[in-house]
């Protein structure tokens, strides 16, 4: 069953299929709506509800409130039409090019162990699906259990791989974990815009646990396009301890191919022969980052550790423009 869903001030018009929320559906008919998360935490997806019915699909979403609801504003990554449907955008859209959304059936063809209870899951798409280094991906995971993940690799190819933990009494992360090779799930990408802008410029790529994954896929991109960006490129990978840095080694490797790029791990709990920072990655900010408000920064991790260094960017007076960041846990 399909719904009809037009997009003001556009006048374009869709067919959405029943499972489509109205992010999906907008963007397989190749219009680009503002959102960031995907998952109903930031709120940057509301669009106007001006004619028809949908249903939302996580009540408990964190930017849903009553005063959206007075002003039938809407959630589109979490709303799916259930008769034709007339939403208005609203000014603020991300306009950069980005690949159409797709969903795919994917093999599981190879599963690596990077730190305790960490691994880098390798999935073999049919086709490759095309994204942007720094985008997500959805996984269905089954009985509609549904978690975003990262790609860490560059896209080309029709392998995805991500950077998973396990996380106890996590449903969606033991499920991953559980997964045997060769078995199949549906993979629907890409999201997010959390993604590299080349220009010129000091850069700042903060990574918090897993969240390494998008900062290890952007670092590869500027790695293999040759890109110098004719100032420092500082990158800060905070963990709970040296053996959860995860993917340090591919990150350094990157790391060394981009000019003037440096390696800044930092762990809370840091052992005395530890030659590095410890602490938080916002103490590692204000010990290397003299001058922020100069800097563009790229943020991915827990959304704790995203907000703290948000607030910390905030108070020093940063750009909002200058923050790219992903939080979508």
């Amino acid at each position: 069953m399909t719904r009809q869903l037009r997009i003001e001030p556009d006048g374009v018009a869709i067919d959405a299929v029943a499972h489509d929320t109205i992010l999906q559906a907008a963007r397989r008919g190749g219009v680009v709506l503002a959102y960031e998360c995907g998952w109903g935490s930031c709120g940057a997806c509301k669009v106007t509800l001006v004619e028809g019915q949908v249903e939302l699909m996580y009540p408990g979403a964190p930017a849903v409130n009553p005063r959206d609801a007075r002003r039938n504003r809407i959630l589109a990554c979490q709303s799916r039409a259930i008769s034709d449907v007339t939403i208005a955008r609203g000014p603020g859209e991300w306009s950069a090019p980005t690949p159409r959304c797709v969903e795919q059936q994917a093999i599981l063809r190879g599963i690596a162990d990077l730190a305790p209870e960490i691994r880098q899951f390798s999935f073999e798409t049919a086709e490759p699906i095309d994204f942007r280094p720094g985008q997500y991906a959805i996984l269905h995971l089954g009985d509609g259990l549904r978690r975003c993940y990262s790609m860490c690799n560059l896209p080309g190819t029709n392998i995805l791989q991500f950077i998973a933990k396990r996380y106890e009494g996590g449903r969606g992360s033991n499920t991953l974990a559980a997964l045997a090779l060769d078995a199949g799930i549906t993979i629907e990408a890409p999201f997010g815009a959390c993604t590299l802008r080349r220009q010129p410029g000091r850069k700042v790529f903060v990574a918090g646990g897993t969240g390494v994954a998008p900062i290890l896929a952007m670092l590869r991109e500027a790695a293999d396009a040759g890109l110098d960006f004719g100032a420092p490129v500082d990158v800060i990978y905070g963990a709970r301890a040296p053996a959860d840095l995860a993917a340090g080694d591919m990150l350094e490797a990157a790391i060394a191919r981009v000019a003037q790029a440096r390696y800044l791990p930092v762990v809370e709990a840091a052992p005395s022969d530890w030659p590095h920072a410890s602490g938080f990655v916002t103490d590692a900010i204000r010990t290397t980052i003299p001058d922020p408000a100069a800097a563009e920064f790229y943020v991915a991790g827990p959304p704790v550790m995203v907000n703290a260094v948000k607030s910390l960017l905030r108070g020093a007076d940063v750009p909002i423009t200058q923050v790219h960041y992903d939080a979508f846990g």
